[in-house]
């Protein structure tokens, strides 16, 4: 397996997170979300890094959210 392959698992039932874009709620800022894909209660982190996410949506062909992460 490729590091690119990776899959990170959730820290509380081990299935994969699901990777998606965000925005915040008071500044709309755009981020990554990254929440369990069985119940996104479990773990939810974000990553605001301008960079990273433009070259992570660019890879992926992913638009920018009109809305929040709802």
């Amino acid at each position: 397996m490729s590091d690119n392959n990776k899959i990170l698992p959730c820290p509380i039932c081990g299935r994969p997170l699901a990777v998606r874009p965000a925005r915040g709620r008071k500044s709309h800022k755009l981020f990554l979300m990254l929440v369990c894909t069985a119940d996104g209660r479990h773990f939810r982190g974000f990553i605001h890094h301008p960079p990273y996410i433009e070259a992570i949506l660019r890879r992926a062909s992913i638009h920018d959210p009109g809305g929040g992460s709802r």
